[in-house]
């Protein structure tokens, strides 16, 4: 399932829009990278994307074989998109397991993330912002097999925590789903997209929101290529 936009101007209504967007594609089974300055307009193109927010013009859809689901089939996008916030819930009384077991089999989303096991009796509410966010990303997968669009999922995140949940969205993607996400996290989209299989690599992008456009970096791009692209878009 492929999602694509066209001729889409995405901001915030009365205002001029922050991207406008001629044709932007992202190919199921890839792990589709968004970075950009504060401001660029990441997480306004992700809620745009989901629909939590309209498009200010143009289209975007979901294309699953002969199927091409725009806006107005939203009902069929919840079984195939999950979204996770950058902010973590808070004062969820439930537990880890309970939580998990909402989408799914938490042993499944143990599989995904190890760590997580020794958190299933605990209740959410006694976690770290951190612990919650790896918490909520594997209840996503477990949700949605196919899309899991993230807003910096790796914001709360120690470096141990970080790679583990690289670990979990690169066997998300060589299982056969998708991912869609916004990071200031370069070091580890560099690592992400190095540790994925050969197929999963050639399906997916790096893309740089920069004066209201898209621009796109090659996926083997190095850290300091990023560094690089990143303060260019910083400087206009």
């Amino acid at each position: 399932m492929n999602l694509k936009l066209q001729h889409a101007q995405i901001g915030h209504a009365g205002h001029p829009p922050l991207l406008e967007l001629d044709s932007w594609f992202m190919e199921a089974g890839g792990l589709h990278v968004v970075l950009g300055s504060n401001g660029s307009g990441k997480s306004t193109l992700l809620r745009s994307i989901l629909g939590i927010q309209p498009l200010l013009s143009g289209s975007v859809a979901l294309e699953a074989g002969s199927r091409n689901w725009g806006a107005e089939d939203r009902a069929n996008w919840v079984k195939h998109l999950a979204f996770v916030p950058s902010t973590p819930p808070q004062q969820v009384g439930l537990t880890v397991r309970e939580v998990l077991e909402l989408s799914g089999d938490a042993n499944d989303a143990a599989r995904l993330n190890p760590r997580l096991e020794s958190w299933f009796n605990h209740r959410l509410s006694q976690l770290s912002d951190g612990q919650t966010q790896q918490v909520m990303v594997a209840r996503a997968m477990l949700q949605s097999p196919h899309w899991v669009v993230l807003d910096e999922p790796t914001a709360f995140l120690d470096v141990a925590a970080q790679r583990d949940m690289w670990s979990m969205l690169s066997r998300h993607v060589d299982a056969g789903g998708s991912v869609l996400m916004a990071t200031h996290d370069l070091r580890g989209v560099q690592r992400g997209l190095a540790s994925v299989a050969q197929g999963v690599r050639s399906k997916s992008s790096i893309s740089l929101l920069r004066n209201r456009a898209i621009q796109s970096i090659p996926v083997g791009a190095s850290l300091e290529e990023l560094e690089l692209e990143l303060e260019r878009a910083l400087g206009g």
